[in-house]
């Protein structure tokens, strides 16, 4: 048997047909996959479902089992039309090409989302970020909504937020995880309201770009401070993240002048694994 890498994920044999999934940011098994000629079963962790993590296990999958010419080759009417949902361009009646990640159904909608909003991503200066393989609960933001962080994000977030708590500081969360079609339709209201695109995408990065997208990345505010603003940086919040977020991971992703064209934000601040 063989083991399989995709973008975000490691599959390594655990016996006869069965495959375990990682995610190969931390390492942490995520699910399990099953394959016997004629079918073949994916069983995810709740904290895994609807990121993409089944397509692309069974992309990479059906890459490997072909890999003499890298298509997936069937007769079986189920699996055709599961590879056509999975995303593969059908050529005849019998043979699928090989796709991009990013063009399958999902992790997904890169080319499309942006295609819409008329963002050349070739222009852009901000990376490509993977949407999370795993993601939990974690706080209720300022705005009274519900977020989620990629497990090892939250537990840093959960530790820096108690050590700032000790020292006198409030930290609280403004925003975590944002899902390339939330990204979008940030960038459409503002496009709705007037604003010209470029000045957008100095503020808000393109759907496939944001750092949110990994469950890694958190906004922070404080009390008596307007969340999302230079305000934040004259405070004591602020101040206690430049001496001890880098204690547990978090740094600030777009110091003043950085080359990403990114808009100075003292209140953004992203985990890295470590």
């Amino acid at each position: 048997m063989i083991c399989i890498s995709t973008q975000r994920l490691s599959i390594k044999p655990s016996h006869k047909n069965c495959w375990s999934i990682f995610d190969k940011i931390d390492g942490q098994m995520i699910g399990k996959l099953f394959f016997r000629k004629q079918w073949f079963n994916i069983i995810l962790k709740p904290q895994s479902l609807k990121l993409g993590v089944a397509t692309e296990a069974s992309y990479g999958l059906m890459k490997a089992l072909n890999s003499e010419k890298y298509k997936a080759k069937t007769k079986l009417p189920h699996a055709q039309k599961f590879l056509h949902d999975m995303g593969f361009t059908s050529f005849d009646h019998n043979q699928y090409h090989e796709v991009r990640i990013e063009n399958l159904i999902r992790p997904d909608l890169y080319t499309k989302l942006n295609k819409q909003l008329n963002i050349n991503t070739a222009d852009l200066n901000t990376p490509i970020q993977l949407t999370a393989t795993q993601l939990v609960d974690s706080d209720t933001d300022c705005f009274n909504r519900p977020t989620k962080l990629h497990p090892q994000a939250h537990q840093a977030w959960q530790a820096l937020k108690q050590a700032a708590m000790k020292d006198g500081v409030i930290l609280q969360m403004a925003s975590a995880f944002r899902s390339m079609n939330y990204q979008a339709q940030l960038i459409q209201n503002k496009i709705k309201q007037g604003q010209d695109l470029s000045s957008i995408l100095n503020t808000n990065t393109a759907p496939g770009h944001s750092e949110h997208h990994t469950g890694c990345a958190i906004d922070i505010t404080t009390d008596g401070v307007k969340p999302l603003t230079d305000e934040f940086d004259q405070s004591n919040a602020f101040e206690w993240l430049t001496k001890h977020a880098i204690d547990f991971g978090y740094l600030m992703s777009y110091p003043k002048d950085n080359q990403q064209g990114i808009i100075y934000e003292p209140w953004h601040w992203c985990y890295q694994h470590q």
